[in-house]
């Protein structure tokens, strides 16, 4: 059994589980060490053993090695899920609330028949995925320089009359080429006045001469993933744009000097939104400063406000302050670091701002 299954059954008698049933890919995924797919995965002392169907009990059985049994399911999973806690002679089984929708849950504990309990629980393998082993930084890293590559390959390919849609599409296109399995969200691509909806759908807009084009992507490579912003500019860039560009670079700089082990998380946003602040656009910085990234484009930590917790040596996580002007324009400036033991390294450090 590997080291990662065997700090979760530890973690599970802490809080007086003998079972933990495991519905999140991504948790499934880091802790058997393989992509996860279409899975449940039962974890206890007595046994792991991992839930599918056919369609991939071929791949399974050859990376789950020792670390759980594989139990092929070809219908009625539920119905085998219970079984096997039932054979196990497991009694209180915690559940992913977050991630089991409600009627799985009822389906189980109807299959149950009142022969264990399913307790809700939250972070118990989350927390173990916030620090990263040097497998994953690996694979991180890798997955970094196709990011690298697709964004010097987009740069090229942008020019006016391009649609929003069509440098999203070309993106994906060439990130697949270079070894991805594909992005890790939906590619944001925002030009001129689109820029200022962080979220914003790329369109059929098509890019315009002196406006700024906002593009927020990321790669999935080997189940890790990337999240990358740039803002770049078609023509020239006005004063105004030119302006709340370098109050936000500085802001990102700023941040990222405060990182290091032992920082409030709480800070680190503070360092960069007082900045924003001081130079007029306190409104205009409508979000978190960033968040984790690893086997999920959005995980622990958040680096926000109100976040208490301590940074580690072995997180990985964006920055990314931004000033957004309805109508006008919006300016983001995302890398991701890596917690070292003195402070940090911007995996994106060498892609150009």
């Amino acid at each position: 059994m590997n080291s990662r299954l065997k700090s979760i059954i530890l973690e599970l008698r802490q809080r007086k589980l003998n079972g933990l049933i495991v519905s999140l890919p991504a948790n499934i995924s880091y802790l058997v060490y393989a992509e996860s797919r279409d899975s449940y995965l039962l974890v206890s002392e007595k046994e792991n053993i991992y839930f599918t169907d056919s369609r991939y009990s071929e791949e399974a059985g050859i990376f789950l090695k020792n670390n759980a049994r594989l139990k092929e399911c070809n219908g009625g999973i539920f119905k085998h899920i219970a079984e096997s806690v039932k054979e196990l002679g497991l009694t209180d089984v915690g559940i992913e609330e977050r991630y089991m929708p409600f009627a799985e849950f009822s389906k189980i504990k109807e299959l149950a028949k009142g022969s264990f309990n399913l307790i809700p629980t939250y972070g118990i393998v989350e927390g173990k995925r916030v620090v990263k082993d040097a497998s994953e930084i690996v694979k991180i890293k890798q997955a970094m320089e196709i990011t690298s590559s697709s964004l010097e390959y987009i740069k090229k390919l942008l020019a006016p009359g391009i649609k929003e849609i069509e440098v999203a599409g070309e993106l994906e296109r060439f990130m697949r080429y270079k070894g991805a399995s594909g992005s890790s969200f939906d590619i944001i691509v925002g030009s001129g006045p689109n820029s200022s909806q962080p979220h914003h759908l790329s369109g059929q807009r098509k890019l315009r001469d002196n406006e700024p084009v906002l593009i927020d992507f990321g790669v999935d490579c080997q189940g890790y993933k990337t999240d990358l912003t740039r803002v770049l500019f078609l023509g020239k860039i006005k004063v105004l744009a030119r302006k709340v560009y370098d109050i936000v670079l500085r802001a990102q700089e700023q941040a990222i000097k405060r990182v290091a082990p032992g920082a409030e998380m709480a800070e680190i946003d503070r360092v960069a939104r007082r900045f924003i602040a001081k130079n007029g656009y306190a409104k205009n910085f409508t979000h978190n400063l960033g968040h984790g990234v690893g086997l999920e484009v959005h995980e622990e930590p958040r680096i926000s406000g109100n976040e208490s917790t301590a940074v580690r040596p072995g997180m990985v996580f964006t920055i990314e302050p931004g000033i957004y002007l309805p109508g006008k324009f919006g300016i983001r400036i995302e890398d991701m670091v890596l917690v070292t033991n003195k402070g940090c390294e911007v995996l994106s450090g060498f892609i150009n701002k």
